[in-house]
C-alpha cells in the first residue's frame, strides 16, 4: 500500500516549519506541501489528491473549519483531517466535522505521532474499502455478460516475470495466492515467489473471477489451492494452502470466502 501524503496548513512560520520537519522524519509519510493559508492549500489540492491534512483552525482569511467544510461541499477528494488548535472550545466542532484527531497547542512530538498513526489507520481503511469496491466491480463485470453484449476482450491468463535474468511465463492456475507489497505485488507459486509491478486491484482484473477470491485487504487466494481453513480468535480464519503456506482471512471477507468454497 502506498505511503499517504500529508498537507500542512499553518499560518505561523515556525510552527509550520516544525511540523514539516517532523513529518519528513517519518518514512511512512510523504510531505505534499506546507502552506501558510487555506487559499494556497486549495491550489495544491487542485493539482493532486491529498490523503491527510494537518489544519490549523484559526488562520487569517479562510479558517481550517471552513476549509474542511468547503472541500466536502464541492465533492473534492477529501483528505483525512487532523485539526490543530490552541483553544479547547474548538474540540467539539472538530469532531462534528469528522476529524480523526485534534492537536491542542502546545503539543510534543509523541502527541503528533499518535495523531498521524490514527490518520494512517483511517487512510488504510479507506484504501481497503476502495480496493474492495474495485475487486467487486471486476467480479460483477465478469458475472454480468448479457447475450446482447459483445464478448469481452480476451485477458491473458498468465504473467511474465523476471527471474535471475530470465523471463518466466506464470499461468494464472499456477498461482496459489497474491500478496500486495507496497506498490507492487508478490505471486506465490508453490515454494517460489515472483514480484510483479502494479497494485492488487490491477492484477485482479487479469485473473479469473471464478478462481480467485479476496481474503483480506492485501491478499487474493486461488480457491483451488486451499487445503483447509483453521478458525482463529475473534472470527478470523487461516487458509492453509496445499503448498503448506498460511494466509490470513480477515473477518470482513470470511463470509464471501466460505460462500465461494461452498459453491
Amino acid at each position: 500500500m502506498r505511503r499517504p501524503n500529508v498537507l500542512i496548513v499553518e499560518d505561523e512560520e515556525l510552527a509550520r516549519k516544525r511540523l514539516a520537519r517532523l513529518v519528513n522524519e517519518h518514512t511512512e509519510f510523504e510531505l505534499a506541501a506546507a502552506c501558510p493559508n487555506c487559499e494556497e492549500a486549495m491550489q495544491v489540492m487542485a493539482s493532486r489528491n491529498i490523503d491527510i491534512a494537518l489544519l490549523d483552525i484559526q488562520m487569517p482569511g479562510m479558517d481550517g473549519m471552513r476549509f474542511s467544510a468547503k472541500l466536502k461541499e464541492t465533492g473534492t477528494y477529501a483528505p483525512i483531517v487532523v485539526f490543530i488548535t490552541a483553544h479547547k472550545r474548538f474540540v467539539f466542532d472538530a469532531f462534528e466535522i469528522a476529524a480523526v484527531d485534534y492537536l491542542l497547542k502546545p503539543f510534543d512530538q509523541a502527541r503528533l505521532e499518535r495523531a498521524l498513526r490514527a490518520a494512517k489507520d483511517r487512510f488504510r481503511e479507506r484504501e481497503a474499502s476502495h480496493l474492495a469496491e474495485k475487486l467487486q466491480a471486476v467480479v460483477n463485470e465478469a458475472n454480468d455478460s448479457p447475450i446482447t453484449q459483445s464478448p469481452r476482450p480476451h485477458v491473458p491468463g498468465r504473467f511474465v516475470v523476471r527471474d535471475n535474468g530470465r523471463f518466466l511465463i506464470v499461468p494464472n492456475e499456477r498461482i496459489d495466492w497474491i500478496e500486495a507489497d507496497g506498490r507492487d505485488c508478490i505471486l506465490h507459486c508453490g515454494a517460489k515467489s515472483h514480484s510483479v509491478a502494479g497494485p492488487l486491484a490491477d492484477l485482479a482484473s487479469r485473473l479469473c473471477a471464478d478462481r480467485f477470491v479476496q481474503v483480506s485487504r492485501s491478499s487474493l487466494v486461488n480457491i483451488d489451492s486451499i487445503a483447509e481453513l483453521e478458525e482463529m480468535f475473534k472470527g478470523d480464519l487461516i487458509a492453509i494452502m496445499k503448498n503448506g503456506q498460511n494466509v490470513a482471512v480477515s473477518r470482513r471477507f470470511r463470509s464471501q470466502v466460505m460462500e465461494r468454497l461452498a459453491g
